[in-house]
């Protein structure tokens, strides 16, 4: 089965969804969960894109995005052609285990067909219990 998580050090499920810029996909099966591959992405939260020569309007529209992505739900802007871009990107991987992630993203990647789970811990304990449960 193949698992993907949000690592910062490959050793931990230590990463929000929204700030994760890869993901770790493992294999577990029987013995040690074992690292098939990384997915790099766009943050779905992706905070780096003030530029000091923006445009005041532009600016003006990447501050407010900030703030709609950093608000909670409900007000947490939907990007479902972020998600689907993700979705597709972590192929054949239908569970992804990740430290936090906001409620409208986690209903829609398990409507595109990825399981989510929010756990912390690390990636060799936590991933054999999360494959138990498929």
């Amino acid at each position: 089965m193949l698992i993907a998580v949000t690592s910062s050090d490959g050793i931990h499920i230590d990463t929000h969804f929204g700030k994760a810029e890869r993901f770790l996909v493992y294999e577990v099966g029987s013995d040690a969960p074992l690292l098939v591959h990384e997915v790099a992405a766009d943050a779905y939260c992706n905070w780096s894109i003030l530029l000091p020569d923006m445009a005041p309007e532009q600016f003006a529209e990447a501050v407010k995005g900030m703030q709609e992505c950093a608000d909670s739900p409900p007000a947490h802007r939907m990007m479902p052609e972020k998600l689907a871009a993700i979705a597709t990107a972590l192929g054949g991987c239908r569970v992804l285990v990740t430290v936090m992630i906001g409620e409208a993203p986690q209903v829609e990647l398990e409507r595109l067909g990825i399981s989510v789970y929010a756990i912390s811990g690390p990636i060799g304990k936590v991933l054999p219990e999360v494959a138990r449960l498929h």
